[in-house]
C-alpha cells in the first residue's frame, strides 16, 4: 500500500512539473547566434523537378488578386475618360527609347548564341531520344530511365538516342509576328496560315527596336487614341526602314569570319556569355512589352493581348473551344532552359548508370554544352551541377544512406 501511494504520488508530480513549468530545449543557447539560412540565394540553386501533373495550370507569376485590382483600375479609368491619348510606351504605339539598344544587344547575342552554338556541335556530340524531348550532352547517351514517349513501357524506359541539332540545344519557341501591336494586336484564326511564325525572342526584339526588312514591323511618331477601350490610329502608315537590318546583318558577318580563327575555348567562353547577355537582356524587355504564354501549353505570344488562334489540346480545351488560356509569361517560357544531365567528365567515356540518379547533377544545355568546350562552370548552377557530391560505385549503391 505505502508503495502504491508513493508511485501515485510521483507521477501526480511529474504531470504537474510537465502541464506547469515549460520545458526548456536542449538545443537552445542564447550565448550563440542563430544561423539563419537563406532559401533566396542566388548562388544555390537545387535539380530542377518536372510538373507532378501536367493537367494542372501554370502558377501566375503575378498574384490574381493584383491581376484584379489593375483590371478594375483601367475600367475605372476608361469610364472617367472614354476618350484619352495614351501616354506610357509601348501601349501607345512608341518604341521605349531605353529598350532600344537592349533589343539590338538581345538581337546580335542571339545570332552570336546560335553560330557560336553551330561550332561547338562539331565537337561536342549531342544526343537526342527518337521518343521525347530528352537531349543529352556527351559521347554516349545516358542510361537513365526517363523516357515517356510511345512505346517507352516495353523499353523500361529506355531512350534510343539519335544525333541531336543546335535546336536541340536551345529552345526559342515560335510567335506570331505583329505588324502593328498597337491597333491590331491579335491573330484571328483565319489567318493561322497567312501570318508568320518566328521566334519569340526575335519578335520581342522587333517590337522594341530592331528593324528587319523580312518582318516589316510599323513605326510611329505620335502616340494612339483610346476611345471607350478600342485603340484608334490617326497616323498615316509608315513602314520602318530596312537599313538598320541590313547594318546589323553585315557586321554579323564579320563578326562570324573573325571567330573561325579562335580556339575552341575561346567559342565556348564567348557562347555562355552571349547566353547570359540574352537572357539578361530579355528579362530586361519582358518587363515593358508584353508576353503571353498558354497556362496548359507551351503556346506562347508577344504582345499586348494572346491571339485567339484555336489551337490548344492540352487539358480542358474543349471546354475553350480550343481557345489559349492567357496568362503572363516567365523567361522559362521565351528562352528554355533545357535542362541536362551534368558529366563531370567526358573524356572519360561512362555512361551514367540509373541507380546513380540522385547523385547527378543539372544544368541548361547551352551552358553544359560550353562547360565542355572549355569554358569554366558559373557560379550560379555549381549547386545545381553537383559538383561537390562523390559519385559511388555501382556496387556501393546500396551502403550509401
Amino acid at each position: 500500500m505505502q508503495r502504491r501511494k508513493l508511485m501515485q504520488i510521483s507521477v501526480f508530480v511529474i504531470r504537474k512539473s510537465h502541464y506547469s513549468t515549460p520545458v526548456k530545449s536542449l538545443t537552445t543557447n542564447h550565448d550563440v547566434p542563430a544561423v539563419v539560412v537563406d532559401d533566396d540565394d542566388p548562388l544555390y540553386a537545387d535539380v530542377p523537378k518536372p510538373r507532378k501533373d501536367k493537367s494542372e495550370r501554370k502558377p501566375y507569376p503575378t498574384p490574381m488578386k493584383e491581376l484584379i485590382r489593375r483590371a478594375k483600375e483601367e475600367k475605372q479609368l476608361r469610364k472617367l475618360q472614354p476618350c484619352r491619348v495614351l501616354e506610357d510606351p509601348p501601349d501607345n504605339g512608341l518604341l521605349v527609347p531605353e529598350l532600344v539598344h537592349v533589343a539590338h544587344s538581345v538581337h546580335r547575342c542571339r545570332n552570336s548564341l546560335l553560330s557560336g552554338l553551330s561550332k561547338l556541335i562539331l565537337h561536342v556530340p549531342v544526343h537526342r531520344c527518337r521518343c521525347c524531348s530528352e537531349v543529352h550532352i556527351g559521347k554516349e547517351g545516358h542510361e537513365i530511365r526517363t523516357c515517356t514517349g510511345p512505346g517507352s513501357g516495353s523499353r523500361s524506359a529506355t531512350h534510343v538516342w539519335k544525333r541531336g541539332r543546335v535546336s536541340d540545344v536551345v529552345l526559342f519557341p515560335k510567335s506570331f509576328h505583329l505588324y502593328d501591336r498597337a491597333v491590331k494586336p491579335r491573330v484571328i484564326h483565319d489567318e493561322r496560315f497567312t501570318v508568320p511564325k518566328i521566334s519569340a525572342v526575335l519578335e520581342l526584339c522587333i517590337q522594341a527596336g530592331v528593324d528587319l526588312e523580312k518582318f516589316p514591323s510599323k513605326r510611329r511618331s505620335k502616340p494612339v487614341y483610346s476611345i471607350e477601350g478600342r485603340i484608334v490610329d490617326f497616323e498615316e502608315v509608315s513602314d520602318g526602314s530596312s537599313e538598320t537590318a541590313v547594318a546589323v546583318v553585315l557586321q554579323e558577318d564579320d563578326r562570324c569570319k573573325v571567330e573561325e580563327k579562335k580556339s575552341l575555348k575561346e567559342i565556348s567562353i564567348e557562347t555562355m556569355e552571349s547566353w547570359f547577355e540574352m537572357v539578361l537582356g530579355v528579362r530586361e524587355l519582358m518587363e515593358r512589352y508584353k508576353v503571353w504564354t498558354c497556362g496548359y501549353c507551351p503556346e506562347i505570344q508577344v504582345g499586348p493581348k494572346g491571339h485567339k488562334v484555336r489551337m490548344c489540346k492540352a487539358t480542358k480545351h474543349q471546354m475553350r473551344d480550343g481557345m489559349h488560356a492567357w496568362q503572363e509569361a516567365t523567361i522559362d517560357d521565351v528562352v528554355g532552359p533545357n535542362y541536362v544531365w551534368h558529366v563531370r567528365d567526358p573524356t572519360d567515356g561512362s555512361v551514367l548508370d540509373n541507380s546513380l540518379t540522385r547523385f547527378y547533377g543539372k544544368a541548361p544545355a547551352v551552358v553544359e554544352m560550353c562547360v565542355q568546350g572549355g569554358a569554366p562552370v558559373p557560379d550560379q548552377y555549381k549547386s545545381m551541377m553537383r559538383l561537390d557530391v562523390v559519385y559511388p560505385q555501382r556496387d556501393e549503391v546500396d551502403l550509401v544512406a
